[in-house]
């Protein structure tokens, strides 16, 4: 069972703490695939911005020298001169040498530039930067002139691809040849891009990852930083994509190659009618976010390690608390009475055993109580059964008085009268206890206490009552008011020299029956008024006419109908107490 318990928590606790942990990737994650989407996007940008500067400057240049030819006559009679290898003069060959010069340097410049051609249509000889005048019947190199033949009239500027082997022995080049119309005169400048070269240049400028591409109008790959990468030949089916031939650079997109994913960027240059393409792998980006899957790797390898120390430590101390509320238990039912803890309450099984602890206590206490209760009550009904066997007797006894004092007297006599009197008050007395009486009831039996104690006493006091009609049918309980009248004749008025008074009262006031039991007795001090509270409040006290009346109204009608006692030394006591009205 412990071994199910630590499973079941080491998943609570690795769940638990899992949860924050993925937020926190996850949102690490966003933030920083933003982040490096961002700074590729930007270097790819800026990648595709360098190498179309390098293109722009190489091309620019040359448009450069197109326009000092194609706007200066004396330039272009010296060329015709030289292609005709006609004479010419001192200065047609400073031209000449000029356009040589500027040529050669736009090619030494650039290393990706192997050579630039001038020509002019009708001719059978053309300007080369690298060998000067150059026969189309003898020059190894032709490829151009064909595919200059064959070109659209309207096309002004555009790039080909093509392949020219030198010598036999040596690996054909491969170049990117720009052809660029003069407007002046007819003819064409001519700029041969080793792709070789030039894709070293997109290596470099791709140093970050990323595949650059050049593509031609009709979609095609010119050349690559990865001459080798089997994706340029699936590129053409973006060839008719308004994303990537519109004008200028594009926003980043996700395309799917060859079954990868790349974030594309392009740049068109539209003057020359080429592409450049930006493909970055979404590895790349992934190994953006290596470390921190590493971190994420870690803190799930923490977590697992950290639930399983939690889940050992939190289920061995619980099965230990566990173990000590049973054996608490096995104590308590081999009756050895535990003790509560007296260290610091740490968790809720301290707690439990506690209130474990604390219930079996008073149980015990209880159970102990409840016997010794039940003793007393065994005492009490003995004790009852005796007094039961004592009024029959003496109300038998009563009435064989009353028989004889008839017998002796003749008649009735004040003796008759006060035997009657007390054997209808012991009878009173004896009936069932529990079953309520009528105040008028209860005030018939309580004046006949008074005639025998008036027989007994004399004049020594005078009693009235002042009673509410309303309250001559109210139920009270036997015997009510008859120990509070004693208790001011006995205490109060039978000390007096001169003869006392007592008035016993019921009024109703807000549904309560206030009853009241006042003499100008010898009343009682401060002191013997806490005396007499503490008598009546001690349920062992010997005093039984108070302590009775007072046990009685609490259990019967609450705390608000215990007795109340003002007294006053020398001038006399008032005791009341108040029970509802229904």
């Amino acid at each position: 069972m412990m071994k199910k318990f630590f499973l079941k928590r080491c998943k609570s606790f690795f769940l638990i703490m899992l949860i924050p942990i993925m937020i926190l990737f996850c949102l690490s994650t966003v933030f920083i695939y933003i982040g490096s989407k961002d700074s590729i996007t930007q270097k790819s940008a800026n990648s595709l911005s360098i190498i179309n500067d390098n293109l722009d400057i190489v091309l620019g240049t040359s448009a450069y020298q197109y326009e000092l030819l194609t706007y200066n006559p004396r330039l272009v009679l010296s060329l015709e001169k030289l292609l005709r290898h006609n004479t010419f003069e001192y200065t047609d060959v400073i031209f000449l040498n000029s356009v040589k010069t500027s040529l050669s340097a736009i090619a030494q410049a650039h290393s990706y530039i192997d050579s630039i051609y001038l020509y002019l249509d009708g001719y059978d000889s053309y300007f080369s930067s690298s060998d000067g005048i150059a026969d189309l019947n003898t020059t190894k190199d032709e490829g151009w002139y064909e595919m200059y033949e064959t070109a659209d009239l309207d096309s002004r500027m555009w790039i080909q691809k093509r392949e020219f082997q030198e010598y036999t022995y040596a690996e054909p080049k491969k170049y990117m040849t720009m052809f660029q119309r003069m407007s002046n005169i007819k003819g064409v400048i001519v700029v041969n891009i080793n792709i070789k070269n030039f894709e070293t240049v997109l290596t470099n400028a791709g140093s970050d990852g990323n595949l650059l591409f050049l593509m031609d109008e009709e979609g095609l790959p010119l050349c690559s930083n990865d001459a080798g990468s089997p994706i340029k030949d699936s590129l053409a089916e973006y060839k008719d994509s308004a994303f990537l031939y519109s004008p200028g650079p594009s926003d980043p997109k996700w395309v799917s190659i060859e079954g990868k994913s790349y974030l594309l960027q392009s740049l068109t240059a539209g003057k020359y009618g080429v592409t450049f393409l930006s493909l970055v792998p979404f590895g790349r980006i992934a190994s953006q976010l290596l470390p921190t899957f590493l971190v994420l790797a870690g803190a799930v390898i923490s977590n697992c390690v950290i639930s399983l120390l939690l889940a050992y430590f939190v289920t061995k101390r619980n099965f230990q608390q566990i173990d000590d509320i049973i054996q608490t238990f096995d104590e308590a039912e081999k009756g050895n009475i535990p003790k509560k803890k007296e260290t610091e309450v740490n968790d809720e099984y301290d707690v439990i055993l506690n209130n474990v602890i604390a219930v079996f206590l008073n149980s015990s206490y209880l159970k102990h109580q409840l016997a010794e209760k039940q003793y007393k009550q065994e005492l009490t009904e003995m004790a009852s059964l005796q007094l039961q066997i004592n009024p029959h007797f003496l109300f038998n006894t009563l009435q064989a008085l009353d028989f004889e004092a008839l017998r002796i007297s003749g008649g009735p006599s004040t003796l008759n009268r006060m035997i009657q009197n007390l054997s209808d008050i012991l009878k009173y007395s004896l009936e069932d206890p529990v079953k309520p009486v009528l105040l008028k009831n209860e005030l018939d039996y309580l004046k006949k206490y008074a005639d025998i104690q008036k027989q007994r006493l004399g004049d020594k006091f005078i009693i009235y009552y002042e009673i509410e009609e309303d309250l001559l049918d109210f139920s009270v309980f036997r015997l009510m008011l008859q120990p509070l009248v004693e208790n001011s004749l006995s205490h109060g008025v039978a000390p007096l020299e001169s003869t006392g008074c007592i008035k016993v009262r019921a009024c109703s006031r807000k549904g309560w029956a206030h009853f009241t039991v006042i003499d100008n007795g010898i009343g009682l001090t401060r002191p013997e008024i806490k005396e007499v509270y503490s008598r009546i409040l001690d349920e062992s006290s010997q005093n039984i006419g108070l302590t009775n009346i007072n046990r009685r109204l609490l259990l019967k009608y609450g705390p608000e109908s215990s007795l109340h006692i003002q007294s006053k030394k020398g001038m006399g006591t008032c005791v009341t107490f108040k029970i509802p009205m229904p």
